[in-house]
């Protein structure tokens, strides 16, 4: 494609000189890296091709990411919401327990004040029997004391 019958030319850059032969080399191998690739495209294509799936690959593994943290943000409020409805059930519950515990206190002290009165009813009972078996002077005793 190119001819090697050149006459040297020297080329200069700021300080550097190149000669018809080195350009011939340069053409020779960019000719041979467009027979390499038959595409007619240079080395820096793989490595976009590379760079790009690597990027798709990130955004995927990023949205997969964000979904398994969206599903697991969506089952902890669902526990939070469980775990507040069980909360509410066992305080319902607790208050049941404490109004039937103050129930019972209250029916207690009353029974207990029944029970002194009825105590104290059945002595007097008692007394009065024993008044009404003994002899007279007794009796006397006791209904002085009665009056008193």
């Amino acid at each position: 494609m190119f001819s090697t019958n050149l006459e040297p030319v020297h080329i200069c850059f700021d300080d550097a000189t190149i000669t018809g032969d080195e350009i011939t080399e340069i053409l020779a191998f960019l000719q041979s890296n467009e027979s390499d690739n038959p595409c007619g495209t240079n080395e820096l294509v793989p490595v976009d091709e590379k760079k790009r799936r690597r990027t798709i690959s990130n955004r995927e593994s990023a949205k997969r990411s964000r979904l398994k943290k969206k599903k697991r943000f969506e089952e902890l409020t669902e526990e939070v919401n469980r775990l507040n409805q069980r909360n509410q059930e066992l305080k319902n519950r607790i208050a049941n327990v404490v109004s039937c515990g103050n129930f019972i206190s209250s029916e207690n002290n009353r029974l207990k004040t029944e029970s002194v009165c009825l105590e104290i009813r059945l002595l007097e009972l008692y007394r009065f029997l024993v008044a009404i078996q003994s002899p007279i002077s007794t009796r006397v005793n006791y209904i002085t004391e009665l009056e008193i």
